[in-house]
């Protein structure tokens, strides 16, 4: 199998990747990886069945950490935050 996209380090990048890791919205690199995974799952699909399963996501995340009595992490709260504004949009 050819890879394409790959740099001199041998490391593959994708443009949808570097876009997503730029986002002002999710400044995390765990929250940026999550949505990317959220992305690629569920191409093909209606766009909010994306937005529907990355909210699940991240109130699963938010639930066990509460469960656990820990605090939200950082990326977590991003998470949560990314799709709720992904909720208003139209």
């Amino acid at each position: 199998m050819k890879r394409t996209g790959t740099r001199p380090g041998g490391r593959l990048r994708s443009k949808r990747r570097l876009a997503t890791r730029r986002n002002p919205k999710t400044p995390s690199p765990k929250a940026s990886e999550i949505v990317r995974l959220v992305e690629a799952l569920t191409t093909g699909v209606a766009s909010h069945d994306g937005v529907v399963l990355g909210r699940g996501i991240a109130e699963l995340l938010r639930d066990a950490y509460r469960e656990r009595q820990r605090p939200i992490p950082r990326w977590v709260r991003d998470l949560i935050a990314y799709y709720a504004r992904e909720k208003r949009a139209p």
